[in-house]
């Protein structure tokens, strides 16, 4: 990893040999009029620290201040970013809802891809719209291991899934689907349609296992 800081605040933290490192570079370099220097300071070595602890298991949230640099629709996206908890993977459709541009879908692609502090602007929680991994700075093997990582650390109770439902919240779509026994559809935590009793509602960590549970989408949430 490459990190930087300019006036006390993370402005670079991302992989040294991704794609488009000089663009990056560059971008960050013209938007602070600034050279970089090669030194040491608080805020990198405070970095590094909660970098090691989010590695071993015992960190969801960082607690560093950041400088963003870029337009204002990529501040935008990354504000968005920002949002999805540990644990959580959104699609880039549903990323582009949550800025409310859902017709901009490419552009918040693009935006996700040019994120240059990485893992505490977590691009990497951003999937396809079929559920596949797409497009990662560090590479795919390596979103899939800090997926993974961070999904072993994190659970719900059906319970509080059940809690989630109609809340309108999209948060914690992609992480679980609830399907309902009455109907045999199965939704989005987010979905608008009308809440079902508890006792009628089983839940599923991936589309598939819902469908081949013998259930069908929803048509309200599309899940």
């Amino acid at each position: 990893m490459i990190l930087g800081s300019f006036h006390h605040k993370l402005c670079l933290f991302d992989f040294r040999y991704r794609r488009m490192r000089l663009t990056v570079d560059n971008r960050i370099k013209n938007g602070l009029d600034a050279e970089y220097v090669e030194q040491d300071d608080d805020v990198l070595e405070k970095t590094r620290n909660q970098f090691d602890e989010y590695l071993n298991g015992d960190r969801q949230k960082f607690d560093i201040p950041l400088l963003t640099v870029g337009t204002d629709f990529q501040k935008q996206v990354w504000c968005a970013l920002m949002e999805v908890p540990y644990g959580i993977t959104l699609t880039y459709l549903q990323l582009a809802k949550n800025i409310n541009n859902q017709k901009a879908v490419r552009a918040v692609a693009a935006a996700n891809g040019a994120n240059a502090i990485g893992l505490i602007i977590p691009c990497h929680r951003i999937i396809g719209s079929n559920g596949e991994l797409v497009g990662y700075a560090g590479g795919l093997p390596i979103k899939k291991r800090l997926l993974k990582l961070e999904q072993s650390n994190f659970t719900l109770t059906d319970d509080e899934k059940y809690s989630f439902i109609g809340s309108k919240e999209t948060r914690y779509d992609g992480f679980f689907f609830s399907a309902v026994k009455t109907t045999g559809i199965f939704c989005l935590p987010s979905c608008r349609a009308k809440k079902p009793n508890r006792e009628n509602v089983v839940f599923y960590d991936t589309k598939k296992e819902a469908i081949d549970n013998g259930y069908r989408a929803c048509k309200i949430c599309s899940p």
